[in-house]
């Protein structure tokens, strides 16, 4: 079997044998000797697959059409992965003439974003979105595509379903006969390449029957990734996490724009401020209407008016610590809270008094992986907190502290200028039994020093107490200061995504 020689239409001769050879060395595994059979074979498949795509040179889709499906021929997880078969959709608009290849290149993106938000929480969510509504803009543009923003409002990827279900099966039926064909011409020659061609055709049918359970999962997932990027570029949208805050904020699930404005104006919703962050809750004392469409202090709750309004701004400043509705609820069994503390320091020149482990603040959730997510997200200004330690803790049973939940807002740097964080996370205000309140600052204290308490245990609300170091070197002096902080070329909604809630035995949770 001699091997082919010549690149196909758009291909450079060096590229077509690179893409060649990793073709080869996942198609064929451990097949030892008939070097020449399987260039020639592994050339043969590269050119059928180049054959199927109506854009001349698209090479990275050929490359990785090929390795995909052979990744699901090998190894049945990748068969059974959601994931894989979300790629393999987005791979198989390269098939489809004209909008094909368009399409292909925002579902990458979709994809990435999609896989990097996974381990994000839905409010760290918000910024990773809108990163990639730019990107995926930015991208649009480079291509030429005409008016990106209203194409990318327009798109559905279930609208095209039917489309990749027919290619699909014109890609799995095209590599059998390719296969089927270089079988034949093998004849006994080469009895472990037959073996292998055999083996890659029994399990091409097996991903061809499973393809007609995944794909429409794989679309329907790949859709909703979709939709959630384009809130954060048109007026409205309708992810599930902003219908459902509609519904437990208001008892009704909101449809329209308008609706949603009414939202905003009447303090259920947080609003996005002109820089992109979360837009600081109205405090001022001289206008207590105001202040009531987002708080109202309910007896046996705290008072988040407690000590007054601040002398020189006339603000209640841990109301303006919140963006949106501000919700009176006992935390749940199950749900965890942390708090970040740490010595001392300086930070730009600036004195930053040390943080205790024990306090009114904590936020709700899993704890921060990064410096980068607690600086912004939890907004915690470098004045504020110096960092170096936190402490998590867990509820257990039904007497779980009563306190005040929402989102956190954004913060300016004033006693060190120049820091800007947007916030978006989830916070709760509530207060510890005092003596027990003043134990677990001691231990923090202790912690510092060298001594871990182990697990402790609130005997009143139930909360188990974990302390823990960050161990990071990035905590101080970088987040907030250096980052662009307009509004996004692409942001044309007036609207942004909310903070996730679900409504659960008739209480409202405000998750992370």
């Amino acid at each position: 079997m001699s091997q082919v020689q010549d690149p196909p239409a758009g291909w450079t001769a060096s590229y077509f044998k690179a893409v060649c050879v990793d073709v080869g060395s996942w198609t064929w595994g451990t097949v030892q000797g008939a070097f020449n059979e399987k260039a020639s074979l592994s050339q043969i498949i590269v050119d059928a697959v180049i054959g199927m795509i109506p854009l001349v040179g698209d090479a990275t889709a050929v490359r990785d059409l090929i390795a995909v499906v052979i990744g699901m021929v090998d190894d049945e997880e990748k068969r059974n992965s959601t994931w894989q078969w979300v790629f393999l959709i987005v791979l198989l608009f390269a098939l489809i003439p004209v909008i094909g290849g368009v399409i292909k290149g925002a579902g990458r993106i979709i994809l990435k974003i999609a896989l990097e938000a996974e381990h994000l929480t839905p409010a760290m969510k918000i910024g990773h979105n809108a990163d990639g509504a730019n990107e995926i803009i930015d991208f649009l543009n480079r291509i030429g595509q005409k008016n990106a923003q209203k194409w990318m409002l327009a798109l559905r990827i279930a609208d095209h379903k039917t489309m990749l279900l027919e290619k699909f099966g014109y890609l799995m039926g095209t590599l059998d006969k390719t296969l089927a064909a270089a079988g034949s011409r093998l004849g006994d020659s080469f009895p472990s390449l037959t073996t292998r061609i055999k083996t890659l055709r029994g399990g091409i049918a097996d991903v061809r029957k499973k393809g007609t359970e995944m794909i429409p999962i794989a679309v329907k997932e790949l859709d909703q990734k979709l939709r959630e990027i384009q809130a954060y570029i048109r007026s409205g949208g309708e992810t599930a996490s902003r219908v459902t805050l509609h519904e437990v904020a208001t008892g009704q699930r909101v449809t329209t724009l308008t609706q949603e404005r009414r939202l905003i104006e009447q303090g259920a919703l947080p609003a996005r401020s002109t820089r992109g962050g979360f837009r600081q809750n109205p405090a001022n004392h001289r206008d207590p209407g105001e202040i009531a469409k987002y708080y109202t202090h309910v007896p046996g709750y705290p008072d988040m008016k407690y000590g007054g309004p601040d002398a020189k701004t006339g603000q209640f400043n841990s109301i303006a610590a919140f963006a949106g509705k501000m919700v009176n609820r006992q935390l749940n069994d199950g749900e965890q809270i942390f708090r970040f503390f740490g010595p001392a320091r300086t930070t730009h020149g600036v004195p930053v008094d040390a943080a205790s482990a024990s306090g009114g603040w904590w936020g709700v959730g899993r704890a921060p992986r990064t410096a980068k997510e607690w600086r912004e997200y939890a907004a915690v200004l470098d004045s504020f907190n110096g960092d170096g330690f936190y402490v998590t803790a867990k509820v257990k049973g039904y007497n779980g502290p009563k306190a005040v939940v929402g989102t956190v807002s954004e913060q300016f740097g004033n006693k060190i200028p120049g820091q800007y964080l947007p916030g978006g996370a989830t916070q709760a205000f509530f207060f510890l039994e005092k003596s027990f309140a003043d134990a677990l600052r001691k231990m923090g204290e202790d912690f510092i020093n060298g001594v871990d308490p182990g697990p402790v245990i609130d005997a009143t609300t139930g909360l188990e107490f974990t302390f823990h170091k960050t161990g990071w070197i990035d905590a101080n002096g970088i987040w907030g200061y250096s980052r662009d902080l307009g509004v996004p070329a692409t942001q044309t909604a007036r609207l942004a995504s909310r903070e996730k809630a679900a409504k659960d035995n008739n209480k409202v949770i405000i998750r992370p």
